[in-house]
């Protein structure tokens, strides 16, 4: 098949190397793999990309963090109109179309929450090729509206959960949901190590309030077990939040280091203890969740979202669904209280747990050639669900009756 990939281009793609971007992770990982696979894989990113497939620039170097969010949408229908241009069998979109967005200003008590509006009109016409969208954003705020309006258009969607999905499952029309297909890890870069140091803890993420680095921390202190917390700290909401919860309560035995590579994250998670997923909202997927799993690093998280189908008897599930937990907190309140004393109880029963679980987990979940398979059957469905639409449309036209019965699309993970 021949493909065209249309990535973020705030961040280059930049595959082992990279140090924040969860989608560019995905998209570096696939395009490697549908590559290898023998497809024919356009990837339109920026040109500072390094990635062992075909990289066109739309940009020559990645706009960055906090960029005019006028040029990205440039970029965007810049990418998408040289997709078109190529005549692809598929174009596989990990941005939502967002050259359709229109930014408004933000209602949200928190500045990180931009309140967004989509016009279809805006919208590249791709002349009959499908488009599937990745979902990598959890149905709130303004992303169910602007699914639900691409669905209109007749593009299709991937989710990256079965929580995710039972979200957006009432935006997405029927036939053009092709099913949930978990994110991929390279398990030959994580993995797990010959010999765990097992010392301490680790928390990775983005430092912001609904990601919960102060959970983690609480925790490993109450306990006395180190902890290294690795965070991205380029956003102003996100140096407020780490000198305001983070900064004045690390101890002597806590690690901070910001903004860290892929590699040496990898390093990280195959010594540590346990990795603490300890959010405070419902995770779409989590791909530290993921790599720390093909680490055979176990995972402690809350009950919530994604993680309760990903984690599996690999790590061990806290109890919060009785605690009411905000992630729009602006301090340590009593619920998160209760929720570090769990995460701490969990820390302690945490040995018990192999690392060839995890890995295991891992492998069977999170390969990327079990992902790459199931988005080839995903795109074959779109191409044919997009040739029946337009045998309808003719039929219609000449005054035809369909009497074929409807397609079921079935999850493809």
């Amino acid at each position: 098949m021949k493909i065209c990939m249309i990535a973020p281009v705030v961040l280059p793609l930049l595959g082992d190397n990279q140090k924040y971007g969860g989608i560019e992770v995905v998209v570096s990982v696939l395009a490697e793999e549908l590559t290898r696979k023998g497809h024919d894989v356009i990837v339109f990113a920026s040109g500072d990309s390094k990635i062992k497939a075909n990289v066109v620039p739309v940009v020559p170097n990645a706009l960055g963090i906090g960029t005019n969010f006028k040029k990205e949408k440039e970029y965007n229908r810049l990418a998408y109109e040289m997709a078109v241009s190529e005549k692809p069998d598929v174009i596989w979109d990990n941005t939502l179309a967002v050259h359709g967005y229109v930014k408004q200003p933000s209602k949200q008590r928190l500045p990180f929450l931009p309140t967004n509006s989509f016009r279809l009109t805006r919208v590249i016409n791709t002349d009959g090729i499908p488009v599937i969208h990745t979902i990598h954003s959890p149905a709130k705020r303004y992303w169910p509206r602007v699914v639900h309006k691409l669905s209109k258009a007749g593009h299709y969607f991937v989710t990256i959960s079965r929580d995710q999905a039972r979200g957006y499952k009432k935006y997405i029309k029927s036939g053009q949901h092709l099913g949930t297909i978990y994110n991929p890890v390279d398990l030959d870069f994580f993995k797990p190590a010959k010999v765990k140091k097992g010392d301490f803890l680790l928390w990775l993420g983005r430092f912001s309030v609904e990601k919960g680095a102060h959970i983690a921390l609480a925790a490993a202190q109450k306990i006395d077990i180190p902890i290294i917390l690795v965070g991205k700290m380029m956003d102003k909401y996100e140096i407020k939040y780490f000198k305001k919860f983070i900064q004045p309560y690390l101890g002597p035995n806590d690690r901070f280091i910001e903004n860290g590579t892929t590699r040496m994250n990898a390093d990280l998670f195959k010594n540590a203890k346990a990795f603490l997923m300890t959010n405070l909202w419902k995770e779409p997927f989590g791909m530290v969740v993921a790599q720390s799993m093909a680490s055979g690093t176990p995972v402690i998280g809350p009950s919530l979202g994604s993680l309760t189908e990903l984690i599996g008897n690999s790590g061990k599930l806290v109890k919060v669904k009785d605690l009411f937990i905000s992630e729009n907190a602006k301090s340590i309140t009593r619920s998160q209280k209760i929720y570090i004393n769990r995460v701490a109880d969990a820390i302690k029963s945490v040995d018990s747990i192999s690392s060839k679980a995890p890995r295991q987990r891992a492998e069977e979940l999170f390969s990327s050639k079990k992902i790459a398979n199931s988005y080839e059957k995903a795109f074959q469905e779109a191409v044919y669900l997009n040739s029946m639409v337009k045998t309808k449309q003719l039929m219609k036209k000449y005054g035809q009756k369909d009497k074929r019965s409807q397609i079921g699309i079935t999850d493809t993970i």
